[in-house]
């Protein structure tokens, strides 16, 4: 998207979004139906391949699980007595294979070979050409119906906090929002979610300034918005329908996305080709269209009366997706785009609508129950080409090309806490967001090279609104509410390197990661106006302008020492430059540097082949930014001096994975962690000692900022039944500055949006069935209070809600293999509430909610 024509206004610069954007919509849908019509062609041309090779990357391990894994990936059933392997290690499997090709090279040396049984059927036969024997106590045997679960069961098998969102889980969990696709994961939060078109997450009470990484593809594409007196968010932006799985790993962690983050990485893939196309077809197509009631077409900017007429199923609201894939034996190809309409949606009628503070009762938000939510639309087109190379001794190049369009409402907190008539409709926000990325990897037929490289680039533009609250009908007097525009423009350029080597050692398999990665952000925006009138004077707002540099060298080994001992241990090193940019820097002080040293340790036990113990010690450093250190529209005096922050996490947990544990064929997993984050010279917004006209806050390193806790996540699935369940409780938190500590935040800090409820409860529950072809059930979220009260000089500042408890419930009918409904009703008991870390903005009342998808 370029930028917008030019307004002169006092004496800066500002820019006009309010601009029409049929210009923007028809080229997307131009270059849409080019996209499409390639595909066509691609369709017509293609010719059957034999023996199609396809992209693995089974971590090494022992090799019961590691042919488990494969297994599931290949698409095909294995049954072997893990007994007969309980003693053997892999490497691990990375590269293009048949399903042939793949099972040879992890069974070489191994005394085992394959014997085929027909329909995609494999049985494990020693190297004496009998089958092993398969007692019923023992056998592990992977039908269709239970493939999927290898790849989703790698939580509850790796020594440490981690998370997968599989396709099933996403479209279970999908509610409207993005963020809603991680309602159920415990320690994780997608705060602000229903303000604004969005992702900003918090893990273990980390959140902003670049504490959390969300990688998309490998890309990053943060950009951080100051909004008002409630601080500041990070945002990244795609389609729901887009995504293929989500991985989560809590507190510091390794490669290449790890860098310079302390709260966690939340590892997004975009589709593939083989999302779309079938098992044993060369092509395919997937469509899918999705309609809700609840919601209605914002109303013109200004207008201060909120409805309660909440429409039905209209088809005004709707969503829409359609892909196209096709996998050849050495090119592969997707093609896909996506687009979304909401209007402002209608909160619930029942529940509580105060809080008590002090022994004093306030709204939680301005908007009653049954009212219109101000500024909650969103209006969104993405576009997705991703094309696939593979030749020679197991090469691969990969080109991938995104482009993201939207339009969405979005308030302030300033807008939402300061006055109840002040709250208006505003001008809606207007983004786009483009990632292109290149990629190559070589896994030849040796142990020691296993090798995978990458640049990308990610540019995200767009005008927000800086809106504050004013009174309303004072018009015919001149008093007109301002409606000011933020453009602001971050460009990040990534690449890295890393390659995967492994060795066979005395009493198991020892393999070593090793890779570099390098981040070049560049944010630039314009000078901006700030005021509650049109007829006001303007204070002229200086957003950050500037670069931020993060460098990487990392290093990890995992050692199997024996047959149920795994030691992991890494080390890196991140080092990190800041240069200011704007007009006010000043020679000598614009730049600054730093960097560190973090280890990370971590020891597994296996008790039995389905119980597993294990510890996790690691460490991770966070630079400041350039908002914090050099300058700042954030309402507050950068502080050059910062420190970076240094956190280290302690985590001790289990894990238990059984099959057929009740009823032959099923599947019980449960995972449990207890974990300690401390983060010390933690970066806080504190009261300044202003001069003159400026700013009443400043940033300082305090001691520490410290978070501990229980996580609890399990997953059960029969051929009748399944079910998630999900909790997290936090028992103690601390902010300490100058020697002196509490539970509660420090005083005015952007902490204080940032503090997760104490206790949270997910469950997923339903059964199948008519031959499993119809899933229903329901879903229940729990959110108990805040886990500290805010200070009372905070109190108006910090975003508060009642603890609450809701109830969606979905069913989903497959007509045939390719063909399917789905049915959802969201906030099934209608309740008015306002969901942990959303701001002062409720959420949606009972939704109803359509959706088909088709593939052929």
């Amino acid at each position: 998207m370029g930028r917008s024509s030019m307004t002169k206004t006092g004496s800066g610069t500002t820019r006009d979004g309010g601009g029409s954007r049929k210009g923007l919509r028809a080229g997307t849908f131009r270059l849409a139906a080019g996209l499409l019509g390639a595909a066509v062609a691609a369709g017509l041309l293609a010719l059957p391949a034999a023996a199609q090779s396809r992209d693995y990357a089974i971590s090494a391990g022992r090799l019961s699980d590691v042919l488990a894994a494969y297994a599931a990936a290949a698409g095909v059933q294995l049954v072997y007595d893990p007994a007969t392997l309980s003693n053997l290690a892999s490497p691990g499997l990375s590269g293009s294979y048949t399903v042939q090709q793949g099972f040879a090279r992890l069974l070489a040396g191994s005394g085992h070979h394959l014997r085929a049984a027909g329909s995609g059927n494999f049985i494990l036969v020693p190297a004496d050409g009998q089958a092993s024997s398969l007692p019923a106590d023992g056998s592990t045997l992977l039908p269709p119906l239970l493939i999927w679960r290898s790849q989703a069961d790698d939580p509850y098998r790796t020594p440490g906090a981690v998370a997968r969102l599989d396709a099933d889980q996403l479209e279970r969990r999908y509610s409207g929002a993005v963020g809603d696709l991680f309602k159920g994961t415990p320690g994780v939060i997608a705060a602000n979610n229903h303000n604004g078109s969005k992702l900003d997450v918090n893990i273990r009470g980390m959140q902003g300034q670049n504490r959390v990484k969300v990688a998309i593809d490998g890309t990053q594409q943060t950009s951080t918005t100051w909004r008002g007196y409630a601080g500041v968010d990070e945002r990244v932006y795609l389609d729901p329908d887009l995504i293929g799985g989500i991985d989560i790993s809590k507190g510091p962690g390794g490669g290449a996305a790890g860098a310079g983050s302390t709260g966690g990485v939340v590892a997004i893939r975009t589709l593939e080709a083989r999302d779309v196309v079938a098992e044993g077809e060369i092509q395919g197509w997937r469509l899918r269209f999705g309609s809700s009631d609840n919601a209605t077409a914002p109303q013109t900017p200004g207008s201060f009366g909120q409805r309660d007429d909440a429409p039905g199923l209209d088809g005004r609201n709707h969503s829409g997706s359609l892909a196209y894939g096709y996998v050849g034996e050495r090119f592969e190809m997707l093609l896909a785009v996506a687009q979304r309409k909401r209007g402002n949606y209608f909160a619930g009628r029942h529940g509580d609508t105060t809080y008590s503070h002090d022994g004093r009762a306030y709204l939680l938000s301005f908007t009653k129950p049954g009212e219109e939510a101000f500024n909650s639309s969103e209006e969104s087109s993405t576009l997705m080409a991703k094309f696939g190379w593979t030749w020679g001794d197991a090469q691969r190049l990969s080109l991938g090309l995104t482009g993201h369009e939207t339009q969405f409402g979005e308030s302030m907190g300033s807008l939402l806490f300061q006055q109840d008539n002040g709250f208006r409709q505003v001008k809606l926000s207007d983004l786009t967001a483009k990632t292109y990325t290149l990629r190559y990897s070589h896994a030849p037929d040796d142990p020691l090279i296993d090798l995978k490289a990458g640049i990308w680039m990610s540019d995200v533009a767009g005008t927000t609104r800086a809106v504050t609250a004013a009174l309303g009908g004072l018009e015919q007097w001149g008093y007109v509410p301002a409606d000011e525009p933020r453009y602001a423009q971050t460009r990040t350029y990534g690449a890295d390197v890393s390659n995967t080597s492994h060795f066979s050692v005395s009493g198991g398999a020892l393999s070593l990661t090793y890779g570099a990665s390098y981040q070049h952000e560049d944010i630039d925006g314009d000078t901006y106006c700030s005021r509650t009138f049109e007829r006001d004077r303007c204070v002229w707002m200086t957003p950050s302008v500037g670069t931020r540099e993060v460098a990487s060298l990392f290093s990890s080994a995992t050692w199997d020492f024996a047959a149920d001992w795994r030691l992991e241990a890494g080390l890196r090193y991140d080092a990190w430059r800041l240069r200011d940019r704007s007009e006010t820097a000043k020679a000598g002080s614009d730049r600054r540097d730093g960097g560190r040293l973090a280890p990370t340790i971590a020891l597994s036990h296996d008790l039995t082949t389905e119980l597993q113990f294990f510890a996790r010690y690691a460490m991770g450093i966070r630079p400041p930014t350039l908002r914090e250190t050099m300058v700042s529209d954030a309402n507050a005096i950068p502080n050059p001096d910062l420190r970076q922050e240094r956190s280290r996490s302690l985590e001790i947990g289990a894990n238990f994975a059984r099959d057929s544990a009740f009823l032959p064929g099923d599947s019980a997993r449960l995972k449990f962690v207890w974990f300690n984050n401390r983060h010390r010279d933690y970066i806080s917004r504190v009261t300044a000692d202003p001069m003159p006209g400026q700013p009443v806050f400043t940033f300082a390193n305090i001691d520490r900022a410290e978070f501990e806790g229980v996580e609890l996540s399990g997953s059960y699935e029969s051929h009748r039944l399944f079910a998630e369940v999900g909790a997290n409780y936090y028992t103690d938190a601390e902010f300490c500055r100058n020697g002196d500590c509490g539970s509660g935040n420090v005083q005015t800090d952007y902490a204080a949006n940032h503090v997760p409820p104490e206790l949270s409860l997910s469950l997923t529950a339903g059964v199948k069935l008519f031959e499993e072809r119809l899933s229903m059930g329901l879903q229940a979220q729990h959110a108990g209070k805040r886990l500290s009260a805010p200070t009372p000089q905070d109190r108006q500042r910090t975003a508060m809600w009642q603890p609450y408890t809701v109830v969606n419930l979905f069913a989903s009918y497959e007509f045939s293999d390719s063909a399917r409904l789905d049915l959802r009703i969201e906030n099934a008991a209608d309740r008015y509430y306002v969901d942990a870390l959303d701001g002062w903005t409720p959420a949606p009342g009972r939704t109803l909610r359509l959706g088909v998808s088709a593939t052929f």
